[in-house]
């Protein structure tokens, strides 16, 4: 079967593309492999993609750093003798690379029967760019760091979808009071360990929104919708999108969320809403109608 592959670094923010036709593909960095990857945390020969008895599996080639496939909302470790998988499935390489495997058919769905009404949170690293420019092995280590810490809290919370973005995730919850509980227990986990570690600080930005998003890959489970767009730029907002006002959002270690999540977590939650403060309005970059925005005081 033909087999089409995107390799992305998570380091160096790169992606190739591959089309092979073989029983077994080998990805690596040893230049022998089908798939030869230029990543000092890749193993020569790291991990394979190889047919058997017409099923597709994945196997960890006794890997210095592990592999993992993505299923059931989290990244599961691959062994030695390898697991069977479905297409199209995505493959962790060393938390360094990730390696989406598919055949190339897609299918057509109803929007009715893949969209969700859930709690939208984007978590990001500030800095990281810069960090990993003046050191990219602490840069590696800050961001191994921050997804040990966020992802049991994630997945305590529970979550119905995760995924890396490389420097921080895109997480969806059931409810805005379940997003708003994780938001504040990553931050004051985050604070704890950076007043501790000698290591530089883990400073991140959290934006919350409410909205609609719509599955576009059954066996990823990745998602998409103009909601999960206005999250993310909530996240990033600047003091340039709030021109009028006067709030003080902060650059870093802020959870920033929309009045949508905002009305809705006021219906649900039974703590006092006095946690949220109004900063006013923002115009998001491609969102027409300008947005309520508001800082949770998380301290």
């Amino acid at each position: 079967m033909q087999l089409e592959i995107e390799v992305k670094d998570i380091l160096s923010n790169s992606t190739r593309f591959y089309s092979i036709d073989k029983e077994r593909i080998l990805l690596g960095r040893s230049s022998d492999n089908e798939i030869s990857i230029s990543n000092k945390y890749i193993s020569d020969s790291h991990a394979s993609v190889f047919f058997k008895n017409e099923k597709l599996y994945v196997r960890d080639e006794n890997s210095s750093n592990g592999t993992e496939i993505y299923s059931n909302y989290r990244w599961n470790s691959v062994s030695e003798k390898g697991v069977e998988v479905k297409l199209p499935v995505q493959v962790k390489l060393a938390e360094a690379v990730v390696v989406t495997v598919q055949s190339g058919e897609s299918q057509i769905l109803s929007l009715s029967a893949v969209e969700s009404d859930v709690a939208i949170m984007v978590l990001d690293l500030c800095g990281s760019t810069n960090q990993a420019l003046n050191n990219e092995q602490i840069a590696f280590h800050l961001k191994q760091r921050l997804n040990n810490i966020a992802k049991p809290i994630l997945y305590s919370a529970p979550i119905t979808f995760y995924k890396n973005t490389g420097d921080g995730f895109l997480a969806t919850f059931p409810k805005t009071t379940q997003a708003v509980n994780t938001a504040i227990k990553i931050m004051k986990i985050l604070e704890k360990r950076n007043k501790t570690s000698k290591n530089p600080p883990i400073d991140v930005r959290i934006g919350l929104h409410k909205g609609i998003t719509y599955v576009i890959d059954p066996a990823t489970e990745d998602i998409h919708g103009i909601d999960i767009n206005i999250t993310f730029r909530i996240e990033g907002l600047t003091k340039k999108a709030m021109r009028r006002s006067k709030a003080s959002m902060g650059e870093k270690n802020r959870i920033l969320s929309s009045e949508s999540f905002y009305d809705d977590y006021k219906k649900a939650s039974r703590r006092k809403e006095e946690i949220f403060e109004f900063c006013g309005l923002a115009r998001l970059k491609g969102i027409k109608k300008k947005v309520g925005i508001y800082r949770i005081n998380w301290k």
